[in-house]
Formats: C-alpha cells, sequence, structure tokens
C-alpha cells in the first residue's frame, strides 16, 4: 500500500523499519533497513539515465506490442545496445510515495519523472464530497499542496550535483472512455490536472532559481501538448501510440538541451 502524506516525515524522507509486530516467528526475523515494496526491478549501476514512475512510463501492459515508452525510447536511437544505457525503475501503478521510497535506485546523471498521475486519481472523490464548489476546491488546494510537498521531498532525496531533470506533467487523458467512472466530474478533473501541472511548473522553476542549486537543471516536459485522444488503451493508460509520442518527445527534449 503507498504511503500517504502523513506517513512523511516533514523533516525530509527517512526510511523506516517494517513494523513486523503479529507476522508470523519466521518471517518476523527478518530486518528490512529500507522500505519494502514490490517492485523488483534491478539496477543498472551503469546507465547514463534513469526513468521512474507510473504507466505513463511503464505501459507495456497497453501497448499491445510488450513495448512501452522506455523501450521506444530505445529504439529511437537505433541502438540496440541503447537499453544498457537506461536504468528503468518505472512501475505501473507507482505513486509520488512510491517514487520516494526506491530513489537510492535512482542513479546516472540524467533523470526522467513522471509521478502524480495515480495520486490525482486517488482524490478524485474529494470531488463529490460537498455541493459546495467553493469548499471542494478549496480541499483539492490543500490535498494537492500535500502531494507538491511530498514531490519536493522526492527531489530533495534525489539531489545531485549537475543532475539533470525533466519531469513529465499530468496529462488530461482520454475520460469519454469511461463516463460512468468521472460521471459529472469530467470538467472539474481537467482543472485539477490544470492545478497540479501549475504547481510542477512553479516548483521546478523555483528548484531551477534556488541559491544552493548545485549545478542541477530541472525541465519540465507537457506531454498535453501532443497526446491526443487516439494515445490512450483506455481513460488514462497510453496505448502504442500514445507511448510512442512520449518517447519521442523526451528523446527529442533531451537531445535538444545536449543531454544524450
Amino acid at each position: 500500500m503507498s504511503k500517504g502524506i502523513d506517513d512523511i516525515d516533514n523533516s525530509w524522507f527517512v526510511d523506516e523499519q517494517f513494523d513486523n509486530r503479529g507476522i508470523d516467528n519466521e518471517i518476523s526475523q527478518l530486518q528490512f533497513n529500507k522500505p519494502y515494496t514490490f517492485n523488483h526491478r534491478k539496477v543498472n549501476n551503469k546507465a547514463d539515465i534513469t526513468f521512474i514512475g507510473d504507466s505513463v512510463i511503464d505501459c507495456k501492459a497497453y501497448t499491445g506490442t510488450g513495448k512501452g515508452t522506455v523501450e521506444y525510447f530505445a529504439e529511437y536511437h537505433a541502438n540496440p545496445t541503447y537499453m544498457a544505457r537506461i536504468n528503468d525503475q518505472s512501475v505501473d501503478g507507482f505513486t509520488i510515495y512510491d517514487c520516494i521510497d526506491n530513489v537510492s535506485k535512482v542513479v546516472g546523471n540524467n533523470v526522467v519523472i513522471s509521478a502524480g498521475g495515480n495520486d490525482l486519481l486517488a482524490k478524485m472523490n474529494l470531488l463529490t464530497v460537498s455541493d459546495d464548489n467553493n469548499m471542494t476546491m478549496g480541499l483539492m488546494n490543500t490535498e494537492l499542496d500535500k502531494l507538491m510537498f511530498a514531490y519536493e521531498t522526492m527531489l530533495h532525496q534525489l539531489r545531485k550535483r549537475n543532475r539533470y531533470f525533466l519531469l513529465l506533467t499530468c496529462y488530461d487523458g482520454n475520460l469519454a472512455y469511461n463516463p460512468q467512472r468521472f460521471d459529472g466530474v469530467d470538467n472539474v478533473a481537467h482543472s485539477i490536472v490544470s492545478m497540479w501541472n501549475d504547481r510542477l511548473y512553479r516548483l521546478a522553476n523555483d528548484y531551477q532559481n534556488r541559491h544552493d542549486n548545485i549545478g542541477q537543471t530541472f525541465d519540465v516536459l507537457d506531454l498535453r501538448n501532443f497526446m491526443g485522444t487516439t494515445c490512450y488503451y483506455n481513460e488514462i493508460e497510453p496505448n502504442k501510440q500514445g507511448a510512442k509520442r512520449i518517447a519521442k518527445n523526451i528523446s527529442k527534449r533531451l537531445q535538444h538541451r545536449g543531454v544524450l
């Protein structure tokens, strides 16, 4: 289960011990020095670039080709060995808090992050708790601020001299694919996505211009600029066309910046 904001130490995230009270004797003898997750991806310590985040990157289950954003990204470089330069730590379903739990698996001077979409989806039920739009938006603003604080915690944990960060925004998706799921809140959902992305842009700008920046670069790639309604397997997951577009635009941005 993903952590909530109240489970995060506000003085910046600190690894926790697993609470094994009430577990079988054999299992209770195990000690965990880091948060336990179900992500068993091997770390490529020789990689130049790490991808970490959710199904925007790990979308192999939705493309019909067995390839996701990372694989298509590698193909754009027309080099069959390019995957050796990549450390893929993306997992379908990951939240910001899952990314925080896995910062130790991030290597290299270039990091592509897609996080926040699943966190926003978990908050959508709050849109129906009140008929007072002003109260609803106030509540969502508070929750988005908490999520952004968690995102900032993640960036703080990934702090490294001269590291380049490419932060992916959340996209609008194709909510019409499943009108029951977003019935009555589809327009508000788009507004929430915009509110989140505004915060992401501000965070990147703030970190870029901080006096204690140690040569890091914080860049934002807005997925809304190129993800259309035909780019989704369902209402939110990228299909083959979507994965290729995301990969191509990541590649273009990194090349434009002289990262690769």
